[in-house]
């Protein structure tokens, strides 16, 4: 068999998936844009820093400043889905998936966090 990969459950905490529903231009208000309500699913994760060896081996383009990675407990989201950290109080985009693919259900993400981004 082979070892599977693990963190420490004390370093998972909730973190919660903010998926963006509604919202539209309202023509009664002059087109001006509405946003949707948020829902927030909660699920365990953590995020970590990004390594030097995530760097040596990112088949998936650059890295910032910004650069994190999250590891869920199963949890699976797609690419450009939004994570909240109520521990940092951060919001972070999910760039791509890295998993380790039917081996073991653990879920790793390379996530940016959207400290600085401009605001919709």
């Amino acid at each position: 068999m082979f070892p599977k990969p693990l963190i420490p459950g004390v370093l998972f905490h909730t973190l919660e998936h903010i998926i963006r529903t509604g919202g539209g231009y309202n023509t009664e208000k002059g087109g001006q844009w509405e946003p949707g309500a948020d829902q927030r699913i909660p699920f365990q994760g953590v995020v970590l820093p990004v390594s030097n060896r995530d760097l040596q081996y990112a088949p998936y383009g650059t890295f910032t400043a910004l650069s994190q990675k999250l590891y869920t407990n199963g949890y699976t989201m797609p690419p450009g889905a939004q994570v909240y950290d109520p521990l940092d109080k951060k919001t972070y985009t999910i760039k791509q998936e890295l998993s380790y693919g039917p081996v073991h259900p653990l879920k790793r993400f390379a996530i940016e966090c959207k400290e600085r981004s401009a605001a919709k």
